[in-house]
């Protein structure tokens, strides 16, 4: 039997409101968008710091006043990001975990680490040029186990994000040598749009990918994509026991009239079913990714 779906939305990563009016930028936009995707069937909600206006933002303070929101009105798993490119020095991409770690009403479940290095210039699909040729993204493995053991110290579980198939067998090694501890949560990261950085978000794609996890390890496994309809890793994951990561902060989904992030989820519950996937509460995700339960003294206000 296949276990139940975990739904992450990743609710605004770095797009802007260009197209889709929906994508939150603040605290309470962010907490809202969780009650809201909680109530659609998500059970992880991943996020990026922004300001009022959308720039991106790599002060601790806005990360954690963020968590501290989702917390206060939600029981979603709480990720966050840890700048890609934004913010240079493993120290200062670190900084806001290590604050997270003195503050427990404002610590983030897991956030995200990118297990490998990978050329993430963007080709202008139209003009037929790149519009970018220096854009790399660096992640040494010095750099990988610094941010596993700050996460460790902090009570934040790295969720593992997985470029190309070389980042999986980096997972793998981690996982061999104790970095990494089981379950691992994987998330194999597609590109579409002229987004140059990883697979195409294909059936081949997705298949290349599942046959080089680390499947003789206790994992569990998400699909997302940057610039592009998920609907091909989603409906392979849902065939082969994986989960998915959708959300409007990576492609706004005009196909699907702009919808919110809430709306988005509802879509993918409705295309689980007719899988035959159930959809895992917060409470049960916690459990299957190994997480400690949900403190029962987090205050709630109303939404």
């Amino acid at each position: 039997m296949a276990p139940k779906l975990i739904i992450m939305a990743r609710v605004n990563e770095r797009m802007y409101r260009t197209k889709n009016p929906n994508i939150p930028y603040t605290a309470d936009e962010i907490a809202q968008n969780a009650v809201d995707c909680e109530n659609a069937g998500a059970s992880i909600i991943h996020f990026h710091a922004r300001g009022p206006n959308g720039e991106q933002s790599s002060d601790p303070d806005v990360y954690l006043e963020a968590v501290e929101a989702v917390r206060a009105r939600s029981n979603l798993i709480v990720d966050s990001s840890l700048g890609q490119n934004l913010v240079k020095g493993d120290e200062n991409r670190a900084a806001h975990i290590r604050k997270m770690g003195e503050n427990i009403a404002a610590r983030a479940d897991m956030a995200a680490v990118d297990v490998g290095s990978t050329n993430i210039d963007f080709f202008d699909l139209e003009k037929g040029e790149f519009k970018t040729t220096d854009n790399t993204y660096v992640n040494t493995t010095k750099t990988l186990m610094f941010l596993s053991e700050v996460m460790k110290s902090a009570g934040v579980r790295p969720h593992l994000t997985c470029w190309t198939i070389p980042f999986l067998r980096t997972v793998d090694r981690l996982m061999q040598i104790g970095v990494i501890d089981e379950p691992a949560f994987i998330q194999l990261a597609f590109s579409e749009g002229g987004h140059m950085g990883s697979h195409p978000c294909t059936t081949e794609g997705a298949q290349a990918f599942y046959n080089h996890l680390p499947h003789h390890r206790k994992i569990n496994w998400t699909v997302t994509v940057m610039g592009g309809t998920l609907l091909p890793a989603a409906a392979y994951a849902m065939e082969h026991g994986g989960h998915i990561s959708p959300g409007i902060g990576d492609y706004e989904y005009p196909e699907l009239g702009y919808p919110t992030n809430a709306k988005l989820v509802e879509f993918f519950v409705t295309l689980a079913r007719a899988y035959g996937r159930e959809i895992a509460t917060p409470a049960e995700a916690r459990q299957m990714l190994g997480l400690a339960p949900l403190e029962a003294s987090v205050t709630r206000v109303a939404s």
